[in-house]
């Protein structure tokens, strides 16, 4: 997962949204000013994660105020909103021709940047229109050409959806719900539709027209719910950090699994496509798991759900030699797609086990059997039984809510 370029040579409007990104998960896979064919800046931020691409324009148009509202409404969305638009759509329209997409150029001269095929590809685009916030209701989209939507979003509601939506997963699907919602949406910021959604079990109500006064947003901070899914969310961060922990040592070229480039890469994509409410289950379980394998009560463990894939954690002993860890791991990972048939990825993790003081390596992997033939399922078994690897499987399942009473 190469990094992305830093956000240098960016005007203050751009700036503004690139360090909104930075600080997220958008991070990873955010390209800013990235340039097409003719060396023609395609917009001003290109999100790639397959199969989502995210197209983002932004301009700081400071609003005039002539004493004239309807005007200078009508002046201010037409050079902050429109023209963001019209740049998004031409940027869709260069993505869709192949030959482009070979010829992205990143802003660390970087070319060929790969996009999802078009027939996998979901789009999303988002114009950040920054100098007229809450001057009128807000619109939160606009439809173009072929019914396809663009999403407004200001300031202020652009930084508030990145903090509160801190997962690839969790933004698209915020996205991806707007982009459904048939109401027609007044409101003073996008904030209190995203109140509304989260309210709502995740999606929006049907209705014809959703009229949004002021103040939903900061209600919903206040609730009981809310800061009790916060406290909630705390372990979850603990997935976030191995995460970052993952990319640094990629990066280093500290990872030994790294060898099968594409099957760290893969792993990694899987850890970070996971939405925060499963991260809060899965940094429980990888910490109750370090927590055991460091009192002597665990060696392994098969995290099986939720989760995108099965995960498998795995701690050795500091004097056992990596490469027999990472042997162990990719037998140990055989053995859980055996077991847990229902889901074609596994993802390994594997670390020393820790002592107080001392640091420790970590090693990822990913195995992905779509279908698992006779012979695998056979070494499987096998393994199983000569090592005890999962032998002997003592299962916890748990409940959990995301808004705790």
């Amino acid at each position: 997962m190469a990094a992305p370029p830093e956000n240098t040579g960016l005007n203050d409007a751009e700036r503004f949204v690139a360090e909104h990104c930075r600080r997220s998960f958008l991070s990873l896979w955010t390209y800013p000013n990235p340039q097409g064919q003719s060396g023609k800046e395609l917009c001003d931020l290109l999100t790639v994660c397959d199969p989502d691409v995210i197209v983002i324009s932004v301009k700081h148009i400071d609003f005039k105020d002539t004493g004239r509202p309807e005007v200078d409404l009508a002046r201010w969305r037409r050079r902050a909103v429109d023209e963001s638009v019209k740049q998004v759509f031409g940027a869709e329209r260069c993505l869709d021709l192949d030959a482009v997409q070979q010829c992205i150029t990143t802003k660390d001269g970087t070319t060929g940047l790969t996009i999802p095929a078009k027939g996998t590809r979901r789009m999303h685009r988002v114009a950040v229109a920054l100098g007229g916030e809450r001057r009128a209701l807000f619109c939160s989209g606009v439809a173009g050409g072929g019914n396809k939507y663009v999403h407004v979003l200001d300031g202020p509601s652009f930084a508030t959806i990145l903090r509160e939506l801190d997962t690839i997963s969790d933004f698209v699907a915020y996205l991806i719900a707007k982009e459904k919602l048939q109401a027609q949406v007044m409101m003073e910021g996008e904030e209190d539709l995203l109140a509304v959604y989260l309210q709502n079990g995740r999606t929006f109500p049907d209705k014809d027209l959703i009229c949004l006064d002021g103040g939903v947003w900061h209600t919903f901070l206040q609730s009981d719910a809310y800061k009790a899914k916060k406290g909630a969310d705390e372990v979850s961060y603990v997935w976030d950090r191995l995460i970052e922990t993952f990319c640094r040592d990629q990066h280093a070229g500290l990872l030994l699994g790294g060898h099968d480039i594409d099957g760290v890469e893969r792993a990694l994509r899987t850890m970070v496509r996971e939405d925060r409410f499963t991260r809060r289950g899965l940094g429980k379980s990888f910490s109750g798991f370090l927590d055991a394998n460091q009192q002597g009560q665990a060696r392994a463990r098969i995290h099986p759900d939720p989760g995108l894939a099965t995960y498998v954690f795995l701690g050795c002993p500091v004097d056992l030699p990596r490469e027999d860890r990472i042997a162990e791991l990719k037998a140990r990972c055989l053995i859980a797609r055996w077991l847990h048939p229902e889901k074609a990825e596994v993802v390994g993790i594997a670390t020393e086990t820790p002592k107080p003081g001392q640091g420790f390596s970590l090693d990822l992997m990913s195995l992905l059997i779509p279908e698992l033939t006779p012979e695998q399922a056979a070494l499987a078994e096998q393994w199983q039984q000569e090592f005890g690897y999962f032998k002997n499987m003592r299962y916890c399942r748990r409940h959990e809510d995301e808004y705790p009473n």
